[in-house]
C-alpha cells in the first residue's frame, strides 16, 4: 500500500429531516478531522456530501500508517531504583520491563525534585486501517441531532435508523461495526430508480457511481441543479422563479435527484396577499413562487421532484391537486378574519395567555403602549407623527395572533405581516400597517431590521418586553437551548439601535420594561435588579458579536465595553474608531497603551479604596505640573470632541489621549509616586487617577493585549 490513500466514509440512513443534514455534516467533518489529528494521521482536503439518505465524508491523502514516535518517560526516584551499591531494585526492573526495556536502557537525570530514572520509549506507528475504525465509530456516536430515535433492540440513538456503512481507505475496506452493521464497500442509489447495491472499488468512483444510480451526492452541485432547473422551468412557462435561499436549502436536502416542474393554480387566488400565497406554497408544499417581469405573482409554481422526468405530468397534476385546497383554506381564513376589523379584536386578546404568570396578550399590548411612549420621549429623532403611528401600531400589533390565518400552524410565520395586511383592510394608516408588519424583524441574521421609525420603536419595545418577562421568571437561555428566542430578541435590539443610530439609555430602558411587568408569583423568579443585570450583560454579548463581524479584536471589545456601556451606539462607534486607530499605526497605539496601563496598574487599587482629591497647587515637580496641564488640555479637547451626541469625534478624542503619552512617561521617569509623605503620595495618586478616568471615557486600557508584553 502507498504512503497515502483517500478515505471515504458514508453513513446510509432512512430519510433525515432536511434541516438536520448540514449541521450533521459540519459535525462529521470536525469530528473526523480532530480524530485524525489526535491519531497522528496526516491528511489533505476534507470534503463532506449529504442527501436525505446519506452523510458522507471524503478525506484526501490520509497517511496509511502513523509515524513512529520517541517518548521520554519519567520513572521512580533514583534512590528507589538503585540500592546503595548501585544495583537495580525491583522498582527499576519493573519500570524497565513494563516498557519493553532492560535496566541498562535506563538513565538517571537530575530534576528540580532530585534524581529520577528516565526511559526513552520507541512507539511504533500503527496502520491506519487499525486506527480508523475507532475514529469513525467515535465520530458517528458523537453526532448530535435535535431529535434522535432508537430502533430494533439496539441501545443506540441516531436521527434515523442507519441502514448501511461504506468505509474505504483506498481500495481497502475499513472494518468497523456499529448499530448492528458491519462496514463494506457497498452503497445504494435512489430509493425507486436504482437497481440494488452498488460496489465502490475506490473512493474516487463514489460520486460518478451514485449519479449513474440517480443520486447527486454532492449537495453543492445538487443545489445549483435545483436553482438552474427551477429557473429554466419557470422561464419556459413565461415567468421567473423566486428562489428564497432558506427554501432552496431545505428543498436541496429533501431530494437526491432533482427535476423541476411547473404547476398551475386558479388565478382567482391571486386576490390573496402575496405573502399568503408564497407562504402557502413554501410552508405547506415547499414550492417556489413564479412572478412576471414586474415582480407580480403568476398563477403557477415550481416544484422539485425527487426523481427523473418519467411520469412528470402525473406528478404535476398531483401537485396541482394538493395546492388548490391549501389556497382555498387561506381564502376562507381571509374572508372570515375580515368579518372582524383588526381593532375590534383587541378585547379578545384578554383570553389569550402570553406567558404563564405574565398575563394575557392584552396585558402585553398595554405594556407595549407604555414602552413605546417611553421610547418616544427618549429618542430625539422621533417626531410627533411617528410617535402617534407607533402608539397606534403598539395597540394593534398582537391582534392578528387571534385570527384564523395565524391559527393555521403552517401559516403562523405570517404573524405581523398578516396583521399589516388586515390593518390596511381595516382602514388604518399605511405607517401603522408597516410598523405592525416590521415589528418582529429581524427574524434572523440575514434579515433586515425595521426601516420605518414607528416600526423600529415598536420592535424595540416588543423585544425588550419579551426579554424582561422571560428573564424575570428565570427563562434565561442555557447552552444552545433558547426556546423563547431571547438571543434573537437581544440581537434585534442591538441591530435596530445601530441601524437607526439612536441613543437609548439601556439601563433605564431595561428598568422601565421590568417595572411594567405584573406581580410575579413564580418559584423560579429572580429579583428585578438581578434580571436587569443579566439582561444588560446578555445584550452586551450580542453587541460583542456585532463588533466581531466588523473586525474588532476581542481585547479591544472588552476594553471598550469595560468603559461605559449605557449607550450601545457610543460603544459601537468608539470600538470602530479605536480599531481604525490601532490598525493605522499599531506601534504608536501600543506606546500609548503601555503608558496608560502603567498609570492604571498603580492607581486602580488606591482609587477603589478611597476618594483621591487632586490639589494642583501642591504639585511641585516640573513633570507633575506638565502632566497636570496636559491632562487639563486633553480633558477639554475630549469634552469638545464628544459634546455633540449626533457627531462625536472619537478620532479627535483619541488624539487628545495620545497626547498624554509623553507627559506620563516623563512623570514616571522622574517622580516617585509612592512617596513617604502621605499628602504628597495622595496628591500624586489623585493626578494619576484623573488620567486613568480620562482614558476610561474611551476604553479600559488594562484589557488591551500588547504583543510580547508577557513574554
Amino acid at each position: 500500500m502507498s504512503d497515502t490513500a483517500d478515505l471515504l466514509f458514508e453513513i446510509g440512513v432512512e430519510e433525515i429531516p432536511a434541516p438536520a443534514v448540514l449541521p450533521a455534516l459540519k459535525q462529521l467533518e470536525e469530528l473526523v478531522a480532530d480524530g485524525l489529528e489526535e491519531a497522528r494521521l496526516s491528511h489533505g482536503e476534507v470534503t463532506t456530501w449529504g442527501t436525505p439518505r446519506r452523510l458522507t465524508i471524503m478525506v484526501r491523502d490520509v497517511a496509511t500508517r502513523q509515524p513512529d514516535v520517541e517518548q521520554e518517560v519519567k520513572g521512580p526516584p533514583a534512590a528507589a531504583a538503585f540500592d546503595d551499591e548501585g544495583n537495580p531494585t525491583k522498582a527499576a526492573e519493573g519500570f524497565a520491563s513494563g516498557r519493553g526495556l532492560t535496566v541498562d536502557d535506563l538513565e538517571v537525570r537530575e530534576t528540580d525534585r532530585g534524581d529520577y530514572v528516565f526511559a526513552t520509549v520507541q512507539e511504533k506507528g500503527a496502520a491506519a486501517l487499525d486506527v480508523l475504525p475507532r475514529i469513525l465509530t467515535d465520530a458517528v456516536t458523537s453526532l448530535s441531532f435535535p431529535k434522535t430515535m432508537r430502533w430494533g433492540d439496539l441501545d443506540f440513538r441516531f436521527a434515523r435508523p442507519i441502514r448501511w456503512l461504506l468505509a474505504l481507505l483506498g481500495e481497502d475496506v475499513i472494518d468497523l461495526e456499529l448499530a448492528g452493521l458491519t462496514s463494506d464497500r457497498v452503497t445504494y442509489g435512489h430509493r425507486f430508480l436504482s437497481d440494488g447495491p452498488i460496489e465502490i472499488a475506490r473512493p474516487d468512483e463514489y460520486l460518478d457511481a451514485l449519479e449513474q444510480a440517480y443520486v447527486i451526492a454532492d449537495h453543492k452541485r445538487r443545489k445549483t441543479m435545483i436553482a438552474e432547473g427551477a429557473q429554466q422551468a419557470a422561464a419556459e412557462a413565461g415567468g421567473s422563479v423566486r428562489l428564497e435561499p432558506e427554501l432552496l436549502e431545505e428543498v436541496n436536502f429533501m431530494v437526491e435527484y432533482p427535476t423541476a416542474l411547473v404547476g398551475h393554480f386558479d388565478p382567482r387566488y391571486l386576490e390573496l396577499p402575496d405573502d399568503v400565497i408564497v407562504t402557502v406554497m413554501s410552508g405547506h408544499q415547499r414550492y417556489f413562487a413564479v412572478e412576471d417581469r414586474d415582480g407580480e405573482l403568476l398563477p403557477m409554481f415550481v416544484a422539485i421532484r425527487n426523481g427523473d422526468e418519467q411520469g412528470l405530468d402525473i406528478v404535476r397534476q398531483g401537485n396541482e391537486r394538493v395546492i388548490e385546497p391549501r389556497l382555498a383554506d387561506a381564502e376562507f381564513y381571509l374572508t372570515e378574519d375580515m368579518r372582524t376589523p383588526l381593532p375590534d379584536r383587541l378585547e379578545s386578546l384578554k383570553r389569550v395567555t402570553y406567558i404563564e404568570g405574565l398575563g394575557s396578550l392584552y396585558d402585553k399590548t398595554r405594556r407595549l403602549e407604555r414602552l413605546v411612549q417611553w421610547l418616544c420621549g427618549q429618542v430625539r429623532q422621533i417626531e410627533k407623527t411617528d410617535e402617534k403611528h407607533a402608539a397606534r401600531a403598539a395597540r394593534l400589533a398582537k391582534c392578528d395572533l387571534n385570527t384564523n390565518m395565524i391559527g393555521d400552524t403552517k401559516l403562523a410565520e405570517l404573524q405581523g405581516r398578516i396583521g399589516a395586511e388586515y390593518a390596511r383592510r381595516s382602514g388604518e394608516p399605511e405607517a401603522v400597517a408597516l410598523a405592525i408588519g416590521e415589528h418582529y424583524r429581524p427574524h434572523s441574521a440575514a434579515d433586515k431590521p425595521p426601516m420605518t421609525t414607528p416600526g423600529r420603536v415598536l420592535a424595540l419595545a416588543d423585544k425588550m418586553d419579551h426579554l424582561a418577562a422571560c428573564f424575570r421568571i428565570g427563562l434565561r437561555p442555557t447552552g444552545s437551548a433558547d426556546p423563547h428566542a431571547l438571543r434573537r430578541a437581544a440581537q434585534g435590539i442591538v441591530r435596530i439601535i445601530l441601524k437607526a443610530r439612536w441613543r437609548v439609555e439601556m439601563p433605564a430602558f431595561i428598568a422601565e420594561a421590568l417595572a411594567n411587568l405584573p406581580e410575579i408569583d413564580d418559584p423560579n423568579a429572580i429579583s428585578p435588579e438581578e434580571a436587569a443585570a443579566q439582561i444588560e450583560q446578555f445584550i452586551a454579548r450580542r453587541l460583542e458579536g456585532e463588533l466581531e463581524t466588523h473586525g474588532v479584536t476581542y481585547d479591544l471589545i472588552r476594553a471598550v465595553i469595560g468603559g461605559a456601556t449605557d449607550d450601545l451606539l457610543d460603544v459601537y462607534d468608539r470600538a470602530l474608531a479605536i480599531r481604525d486607530v490601532r490598525n493605522s499605526d499599531p506601534e504608536a497605539f501600543e506606546l500609548v497603551m503601555m503608558a496608560a496601563e502603567r498609570t492604571a496598574n498603580i492607581v486602580r487599587g488606591p482609587k477603589a479604596e478611597e476618594l483621591l482629591q487632586l490639589d494642583p497647587g501642591q504639585l511641585t515637580e516640573a513633570e507633575s505640573v506638565a502632566l497636570c496641564e496636559a491632562l487639563a488640555n486633553a480633558r477639554e479637547a475630549i469634552s469638545e470632541a464628544l459634546s455633540d451626541p449626533a457627531e462625536r469625534d472619537y478620532a479627535a478624542a483619541w488624539q487628545a489621549l495620545a497626547s498624554l503619552r509623553e507627559p506620563i512617561d516623563a512623570f514616571f521617569d522622574s517622580v516617585l509616586v509612592m512617596a513617604e509623605d502621605d499628602a504628597v503620595r495622595q496628591n500624586r495618586l489623585a493626578l494619576l487617577a484623573q488620567v486613568d478616568d480620562l482614558f476610561l471615557r474611551l476604553l479600559d486600557v488594562q484589557e488591551i493585549v500588547i504583543e510580547g508584553e508577557n513574554d
